[in-house]
């Protein structure tokens, strides 16, 4: 089985790559369940519920999302009763769910997601702590995790915290691929970041004038999507055994256009 796992999608370019590449991809690659990272989706923050539709047309499996959950008010409406949105599982409250399980081809594939506490909210729930609780829970034949986190030391303790008990632990949130794609010593998939879908020429998918002038002119300019120039399509293959259910390759995809 071919898992494609597509970087937070960032605004409208990330919409025009992605759906540009994945068909492409999809069939060179012989894809069979595909996630995506949709909570930038909308105009840079949140998705909203034309974009949950979109996604879904285009033959996503699972969505998950991450600090920005909740950002877009229209997605409200879905995201209760959708069985194929999943936020952060160590979120204190709103609404959703943390964990999606899907049945594909006779097995149970659980996506879940967990959100980092440094640098981000410190009033979420421990993610190890409630990865433990998830895992002893949810019965499942593979499990995905999507770690929206800040810091790479997180995310690699993470990693390894988990090795073996989870088929694949991809990084995302900070935008940028990282270099370290690899099976950890018990078998787990693991990378930083699995990188960002849209702009390339802004500053992680915001107009770079904002971002530099913020940080030369102490500037307050509202955050804007970069909306011209190139693109990249940031994303990783998990290849898993059908029979043993082991994870045998993790292969990043880095598309500039």
């Amino acid at each position: 089985m071919k898992i494609l796992f597509v970087g937070d999608v960032f605004s409208k370019l990330g919409r025009e790559t992605f759906a540009k590449n994945l068909q492409r991809i999809k069939e060179e690659k012989k894809i069979n369940f595909i996630i995506v990272n949709g909570e930038n989706i909308s105009h840079g923050k949140g998705m909203n519920e034309g974009h949950y539709h979109w996604l879904v047309s285009q033959g996503v499996n699972v969505i998950t999302l991450g600090n920005h959950s909740f950002q877009q008010r229209s997605i409200y409406n879905v995201i209760d009763n959708a069985s194929n949105i999943v936020r952060p599982y160590n979120f204190k409250e709103g609404p959703g769910k943390g964990y999606t399980t899907i049945n594909y081809n006779g097995l149970k594939i659980t996506v879940f997601q967990m959100i980092g506490k440094i640098f981000m909210d410190e009033n979420n729930y421990s993610p190890f702590e409630k990865t433990n609780e998830l895992l002893e829970n949810v019965k499942s034949d593979i499990y995905i995790c999507d770690f929206h986190a800040e810091t790479t030391s997180e995310k690699i303790a993470f990693g390894y915290a988990f090795d073996g008990k989870v088929n694949a632990i991809l990084g995302t949130h900070t935008h940028v691929q990282t270099s370290d794609a690899r099976i950890l010593e018990n078998g787990t998939a693991y990378i930083t970041d699995v990188g960002m879908t849209g702009p390339l020429d802004g500053v992680i998918g915001v107009k770079k004038s904002v971002i530099i002038d913020r940080y030369m002119n102490q500037g307050k300019q509202k955050f804007e999507p970069e909306e011209t120039g190139k693109t990249q399509f940031c994303a990783v293959i998990i290849e898993i055994d059908d029979r043993t259910l082991k994870t045998t390759t993790i292969d990043p995809i880095y598309v500039i256009e």
